[in-house]
Formats: C-alpha cells, structure tokens, sequence
C-alpha cells in the first residue's frame, strides 16, 4: 500500500537522520554516498529546527524515496522550496505501477505541485522551485514544466492564479 508520511519538528528527534539513511538505498557509487548522506543529514537538522518539513513515499513498508519542502522567497516571489529530492537507488529512473506508470521522482514533484496549490488557496504563493544538482537534471526539471529563473541556477514551476 503506498502512503506518504511526513516528518517535521514535531514528530521528529536528534537522532532523525539515523532513520531516514536506514530508510533508503544509497547509491552504490561511495562518493556519491557520502554526498547523499551529507544532504540528508542537513535536510533533516533542518527538519529538527522546523525550516524544513520531509514526506517519504512508501509502498509495502519500503521507503522509496522523500521530498524535503520549506518556503522561500525567491527575487521577492513568495515561493515553495524543494530543498531536497531523494529516490532510494534500487528505484531510481523506474516507472512504477503503484505511481500510476510514473517514476519516484516525478511522483514527489507532483505531490509538492499539488502541496504548493494547497497552500496557494491560503496565502500567497506563486512558484515551487528548486535548485537541480546538475544539467542532466535541469533537462528533467524541463520536461515536468520548470522553467529556468534568468542568470540564476534556481528553476521555477509557476502556479496557476
């Protein structure tokens, strides 16, 4: 059964990152290892002190991967932040039945549309954005919708008015 589960300040101890890391795969390539669990670390320090708020995707009791959302401002745009997206590495580029034939990664990101839209009904919201790792992840960004935030790394996803 797939459910979602959100972690934040209050649901949340000191040792949190010791759950999520045990939670998920890394990947199998040991520097890109140490990278993720750097990241994740931060993200769920960020969790504790309540800047940040993690959901993780589950089905059958295995996590499949999270999203870690804040809210920013970005170029004075009230925005809602992607500040890290991980999919355990066994489900990485998979389509998944359970996801209605679409992959961990694209599932998190329509989950935080659909947040963003929720919030936007109650206070002002006009994007979701997010800083991609690097250009291949730029062109799947792209392809969901983002667009590019001239001279600056960030990609934006705007909210409809």
């Amino acid at each position: 059964m797939l459910e979602l589960k959100k972690y934040n300040s209050k649901n949340s101890s000191y040792q949190f990152h010791v759950k999520i890391l045990s939670d998920v795969e890394l990947s199998t390539n040991s520097e890109q290892a140490q990278r993720e669990t750097v990241f994740i670390k931060d993200i769920c320090n960020r969790v504790l002190k309540a800047s940040t708020v993690i959901y993780t995707l589950q089905n059958q009791g295995k996590t499949l991967g999270f999203i870690a959302l804040s809210v920013s401002s970005i170029d004075s745009f009230p925005s809602l932040q992607v500040d890290y997206l991980f999919v355990s590495n066994q489900y990485r580029g998979l389509v998944l039945e359970e996801l209605e034939e679409t992959k961990t990664s694209i599932y998190l990101i329509e989950f935080a549309i659909e947040i963003a839209k929720e919030i936007q009904e109650k206070v002002g919201l006009r994007y979701l954005v997010l800083l991609p790792d690097d250009e291949r992840l730029q062109k799947v960004y792209k392809d969901i919708g983002f667009e590019k935030f001239p001279k600056k790394d960030w990609m934006f996803f705007k909210l409809a008015k």
